[in-house]
């Protein structure tokens, strides 16, 4: 019972992160779609082309894909190669999971860390057509480590999820629709 409570605690938190991703997310989505719109209307209907609009949505299109990709890690859509893990016994299944885990893991770690030294190398960098407004690279470039400190924890949280749960509970779908 301890276990399932472990694993039921390490759902809760996986879907207070998603929510912390996704609204942001939603968010940066919506603010490209909108920039994207008074683009075109600026530039073919009133003959007067933004100068910003290209390069805002394009840093609003960075933080919302790798917002989501602790998204996927917790809903489990990330596409998957199961050509080998398909072919070896299941009890061999969990443990090559374990071992692709981890190897993430280590990835994403790497993404973190070399991340956030960019991101602080960008606070000496001005953007390049937003430079006239003082913006710097740093807020464009932190995408890279707040993303990959979201999925890190998103995949040790699944983690722990597939190594608490109980027998019953193998076959859970716990998406959150927003």
């Amino acid at each position: 019972m301890q276990s399932r409570s472990i694993s039921l605690s390490a759902l809760k938190l996986s879907l207070v992160i998603e929510r912390l991703a996704a609204y942001p997310c939603i968010a940066a989505t919506g603010a490209m779609t909108v920039v994207v719109l008074l683009g075109v209307l600026f530039r073919y209907v009133l003959q007067s082309p933004l100068s910003w609009s290209e390069e805002v949505a394009r840093y609003l299109m960075i933080w919302a894909a790798s917002l989501a990709i602790s998204i996927g890690i917790m809903r489990r859509e990330h596409l998957g190669i199961t050509f080998l893990t398909s072919r070896i016994p299941a009890s061999a299944q969990k443990y090559m999971a374990l071992l692709v885990n981890l190897a993430v893991l280590w990835f994403l770690w790497i993404l973190t860390k070399f991340g956030y030294y960019m991101a602080l190398e960008g606070q000496t960098q001005l953007s390049p057509v937003l430079a006239k407004y003082k913006i710097n690279m740093m807020w464009s470039l932190s995408a890279i480590p707040v993303a990959g400190a979201l999925a890190f924890i998103q995949t040790v949280l699944q983690m722990m999820v597939d190594l608490f749960r109980g027998k019953e509970d193998l076959d859970i779908d716990r998406k959150v629709d927003i």
